[in-house]
């Protein structure tokens, strides 16, 4: 064996024997298993060849070393002459199989095409509905019909609460409820437009949120994030109408707060759920684990949608539009870098969604307010669609050291700039002495 500097240690088990090696790990295992042999002292592999195999059943390819095969210090391998060979080919015909491929075909039946034609007709008339009310805020002098959206909400809710049995429905129908109340209460205030609707929407929908699910009794991880994420828009919101801040600090406070709840979104689950008590018993374990995990995705979810919440208000009431862009893109760019560092497929999609929403509030903003900067922003899209496609790709393995060493330091830059960012975004440096007077 040539000698190396760089060593492994692992555990190699035979069917009577384990013993613990510490092994050159850039020498071919083929040159390892021999010695290995003699060490352990065992006469089961004599005139058979001895392989290296994982716990999973991997075997490991005698060409390559341990550390081309990522063997780890404290790897449990497995000394064996049975290596598993591959299962036979199946052969068969091709026109058999075609036959009975379309005879196992099998097509819905009619309650259930007719249930699903149901759907789309509804999601057709509320996507309709929504926008004609919805269009009347767009134009000060149009007629509001606040009373059309209050009987929307009710037969929403109505029919939330007859089809409770299909949860799916249910929570559907439960949530368009909450929106066309938002939309309600937004219509029924002509006089006072702006951030007034704003608050009385979110005040609105949060309320009906918590109504629809107490009369569900179903969807938590759907209604208690919508209900949390409108109040904390409306709890924003009040300071400014109130004149306690200026209009501008409501979408900086709620997307900073949001952004602090999910860097301590794992710390609250686990200490709500109880599994940070020690002397858990096994059982109670698995329970309260079930609980923290439930938890963590609830606050994942609320707090990802506040954030992505609190930047499209930062652009909508933005009067400096470069301060303004500059926050929503360390937003964006926040989320997106929590997306990565999340292996549950649900997290990652809820943070992703999040920042797509952070980064159209900032293209609306500069296409509004810097026309010029089309081109750049078109660029800016390819590039992040590029990006996109290689971050999906580069989940499925593992980054170089270099990539990850440069996320983490753009993660620490991205989370000292948020306050700053967030301050100035929400005119606070100009209204200091002497500071943004320019």
């Amino acid at each position: 064996m040539a000698a190396t500097d760089e060593m492994c240690r692992v555990s190699i088990r035979t069917a009577d024997h384990e013993a613990d090696f510490t092994l050159p790990a850039r020498v071919p295992i083929a040159e390892l298993v021999p010695a290995v042999v003699d060490l352990i002292g065992v006469d089961d592999f004599a005139g058979r060849g001895a392989h290296l195999i994982r716990t999973s059943g991997e075997v490991l390819d005698t060409a390559a070393t341990l550390a081309q095969c990522g063997i780890p210090d404290g790897e449990l391998l497995i000394l064996t002459s049975a290596v598993a060979r591959p299962a036979p080919v199946a052969t068969f015909d091709v026109s058999t199989a075609v036959v009975d491929t379309v005879a196992r075909l099998t097509r819905p039946s009619w309650p259930t095409a007719t249930r699903r034609a149901g759907r789309i007709v509804l999601s057709w008339a509320a996507a309709v509905l929504l926008g004609v009310l919805g269009g009347a805020m767009l134009d000060p002098n149009a007629t509001r019909h606040a009373a059309i959206g209050a009987v929307a909400t009710v037969v929403a809710l109505t029919g939330a609460v007859a089809v409770r049995r299909d949860r799916t429905l249910a929570a559907a129908l439960g949530v368009l409820a909450a929106t066309f109340a938002g939309l309600t209460a937004a219509l029924a205030s002509p006089d006072h437009p702006g951030l007034p609707s704003f608050l009385l929407a979110m005040s609105a929908s949060s309320a009906v949120s918590l109504v629809t699910w107490r009369l569900l009794d179903c969807a938590p991880l759907v209604f208690l994030p919508v209900a949390a994420v409108t109040m904390a828009a409306a709890a924003a919101t009040v300071g400014a109408v109130a004149g306690w801040w200026p209009a501008t600090a409501g979408g900086p406070l709620l997307a900073t707060v949001s952004l602090a709840t999910l860097a301590m979104s794992a710390r609250l689950s686990v200490h709500s759920a109880g599994l940070s008590t020690a002397g858990l018993p096994g059982t109670d374990v698995e329970l309260k684990t079930r609980t923290a995990h439930q938890r963590l995705t609830a606050l994942i979810v609320t707090a990802a949608a506040a954030a992505a919440l609190g930047a499209v208000v930062t652009a909508a009431t933005a009067v400096r539009p470069v301060a303004a862009t500059g926050f929503i893109a360390v937003v964006g760019s926040a989320l997106l870098l929590r997306a990565y560092r999340r292996i549950d497929p649900y997290h990652v999609v809820i943070l992703m969604v999040s920042s797509g929403i952070a980064a159209t509030s900032l293209i609306g903003l500069c296409a509004l307010t810097a026309p010029a900067s089309m081109p750049w922003l078109c660029g800016t899209l390819l590039a992040v669609g590029i990006g996109a496609g290689w971050f999906g790709h580069a989940r499925q393995g593992r980054l170089p050291s270099v990539v990850r060493r440069a996320i983490g330091v753009l993660d620490v830059a991205i989370s000292a700039a948020i306050v700053p960012s967030a301050a100035a975004a929400a005119g606070v440096f100009t209204a200091l002495p002497g500071v943004g007077q320019a």
